[in-house]
């Protein structure tokens, strides 16, 4: 049993990547900065953990992605807010969500028409933000700077942490050939039992599996030599 605990090859073992680390990293930076502010690391931490990636190149363009998200889905969030107030459609709730779900066409239509389908996702969030989360009293512009500043923050940190720290790639070497249990023994000898006879010299030992010389069938007639 011990042995094979140990014959686990290298590239079955977890270990916790530089991604995850720089993630974790990034965020604990967020919420120190939002306690030294007073607010909330909320959504400065969700920017982080979505903007590091695997490699510096893809972590710069999710953070350029949910930038863009941050500033339409924030910008339309505002306009349709203060639309709906002036309605006085604002506080009727049934009313806002029915809308706010359905004027998310509009944004991720116009996310796909500036080739930029990697913030819909993140424009859609905002929006319903602005719009599903206001309340009396709120000013939806300035809850929506406040969004885009808290956003800027985590994707700062995020680019910052993935540029200080390196990746180290484990480096790919072939694992040594380890034999499984259950996989099949070779093909060997036939191994020879300890009280058997030995050959005589010169004598070439018969497989078994050889074809034996035919004798006469004893209802055939003829009479064996």
């Amino acid at each position: 049993m011990e042995h094979q605990k140990s014959a686990i090859p290298p590239e079955h073992r977890r270990h916790i990547g530089m991604r995850i680390v720089k993630t974790v990293i990034a965020v604990f930076v967020c919420g120190v900065l939002a306690w030294a502010r007073g607010e909330s690391g909320f959504y400065s931490m969700i920017a982080a953990v979505v903007c590091v990636q695997n490699t510096a190149g893809k972590t710069i363009e999710s953070s350029i992605n949910r930038m863009i998200g941050t500033l339409i889905g924030g910008v339309a969030g505002v306009v349709v807010v203060y639309a709906m107030d002036a309605l006085g459609i604002l506080y009727l709730e049934l009313v806002r969500y029915a809308l706010s779900a359905l004027l998310l066409i509009p944004i991720i239509e116009l996310c796909l028409a500036i080739k930029k389908p990697g913030c819909a996702a993140m424009a859609c969030i905002v929006f319903l933000c602005v719009t599903v989360n206001h309340s009396v009293g709120d000013t939806p512009a300035i809850y929506s700077i406040q969004r885009l500043f808290e956003t800027l923050v985590g994707v700062v940190l995020a680019c910052g942490v993935d540029i200080l720290l390196p990746y180290h790639t484990p480096a790919q070497t072939p694992a040594a050939a380890v034999p499984s249990p259950d996989a099949p023994a070779p093909d060997s000898p036939e191994e020879v039992p300890e009280d058997a006879p030995p050959a005589p010299e010169g004598a070439e030992p018969v497989p078994e599996d050889a074809a034996a010389p035919e004798l006469p069938r004893e209802d055939s007639g003829e009479e064996a030599p």
